[in-house]
């Protein structure tokens, strides 16, 4: 049973993923499709559009296979410490042959030669890279400058020439920084799954213009907060343009999701909860959250005093270094009292168990043949886990046990954001059933 994965966020799930499962699978010749899903809050540092279990669900109707979720401290990272977590998760389950991922340039040579450059990163372009990062850029486009200099002087490996011109934007493009994330990490684990790069077709994905069969998600997400109105439009109003960009499927799960009251959920429901947070925090507090460092506690101090909602509060802290998508992960990490020392130790151990969200027929059998290939923890029922890690106490049973609170709080979080007050109800991750199709 050969086995793709795709490492994803479905926010939500749209006809380019649906794409990408069909394209996977030609390449590959694959059996089954394993997904590494974000849960609740996502890599661009904003809650999900829907929860995880809708997001599995449509995914799964599309074609999946099995659906496990990446961690909260993973999916809430920056490109590296994401790429990190989904990684060591793929590994430690001793069951994929190929990862599959989109990106804007599927050149493998480009590809892999800049992820094997940096996963042993030499003393010169360490150099380069301090010396970019304290002009006061942030680091993608630092990374960006010190590879394009080390490479004029020094070449890469056996990467084919480029002008600086082309290889930065081959460095700065969204897609590709996490391409070659995940190739660095492959690398540097030596691990055997292969990775195959997939070519984005339709919009960009910084286009926020719908109306192409293949929109962007972010088109897709604003077009939805566009013309939501929670109380006096009902889901056929509001998303007449929407149903052409994803499968059928998906969207009457998301028009389900709408009409429970259980979505749109955006950042700016928890901008009262955010700026409340920001405004008690004492100042040593926030300067230990994760990603603040070089004084910006101050600075995002300052802002919550004077902003009166979430944009006013981004755009006070946003600078050419600290970029919005940094500042709202940083505004996740402290609804969560997510440190850099809970980072660091969760960095050094990666993923420490997978949490099954659901699965098809066929997502069933991989299920058993990762059980039996791994000795991985599989989480089903979360309860069960749970009551087995502290009755054994294995290995770093506290850090897995912290981990996982930080899954169960952020779940208990993101419901306070759901738009009917009745299901803002908390402890889901026990409540909610595992998808099976």
């Amino acid at each position: 049973m050969k086995t793709l994965a795709i490492i994803s966020e479905y926010n939500p799930f749209h006809n380019g993923h649906l794409y990408q499962f069909y394209k996977a699978k030609e390449i590959t010749g694959a059996d089954c499709i394993l997904i590494i899903m974000s849960g609740n809050f996502v890599q661009r540092g904003e809650p999900a559009i829907i929860n995880k279990f809708a997001r599995t669900d449509m995914a799964i109707s599309a074609g999946a296979d099995l659906v496990i979720e990446l961690p909260f401290v993973f999916s809430t990272q920056d490109a590296n410490g994401f790429a990190l977590g989904s990684i060591s998760l793929l590994n430690s389950l001793n069951s994929v042959h190929f990862l599959c991922f989109g990106c804007e340039n599927n050149d493998p040579n480009l590809l892999m030669n800049t992820g094997r450059f940096l996963s042993h990163e030499n003393d010169i372009f360490k150099n380069l890279l301090h010396h970019k990062s304290k002009k006061g850029v942030g680091f993608p486009n630092a990374r960006a400058q010190a590879l394009c200099e080390y490479h004029k002087k020094h070449g890469i490996d056996n990467l084919k020439i480029l002008s600086n011109e082309r290889l930065n934007k081959f460095l700065s493009s969204p897609n590709n920084i996490l391409a070659i994330e995940y190739i660095k990490f492959l690398f540097k684990t030596k691990s055997k799954i292969q990775p195959i790069p997939i070519k984005r077709i339709g919009a960009d994905y910084h286009d926020e213009s719908i109306g192409k069969i293949i929109s962007s998600a972010s088109a897709i997400r604003k077009e939805i907060f566009r013309t939501m109105d929670f109380f006096e439009k009902s889901p056929d109003d509001i998303l007449s343009r929407v149903p052409y960009t994803m499968p059928s499927s998906t969207y009457r799960i998301l028009e389900s999701e709408i009409s429970a009251g259980k979505a749109p959920v955006s950042l700016k429901q928890y901008e009262q909860y955010i700026l409340a947070e920001l405004r008690s925090i004492s100042l040593h507090k926030l300067s230990q959250i994760n990603g603040i460092n070089e004084g910006l506690e101050n600075r995002i101090k300052r802002a919550a005093l004077e902003a009166t909602n979430i944009s006013d509060l981004l755009s006070l802290v946003k600078t050419r270094r600290y970029t919005l998508t940094k500042i709202k992960r940083i505004l996740i990490h402290v609804m969560t009292n997510l440190s850099r020392e809970n980072i660091d130790i969760f960095n050094q151990q990666g993923s420490m168990y997978g949490r099954v969200l659901g699965f098809s027929a066929k997502g069933e059998k991989l299920l058993k043949k990762i059980k039996k290939n791994s000795n991985f923890p599989i989480v089903t029922k979360l309860s069960n886990f749970l009551r087995k890690v502290y009755s054994e106490k294995p290995l770093f049973y506290e850090t897995i046990i912290n981990m996982i609170n930080f899954d169960i709080l952020s779940g208990d979080l993101y419901s306070l954001g759901f738009p009917k007050e009745n299901k803002r109800i908390g402890r889901t991750d026990f409540s909610e059933n595992i998808i099976r199709k």
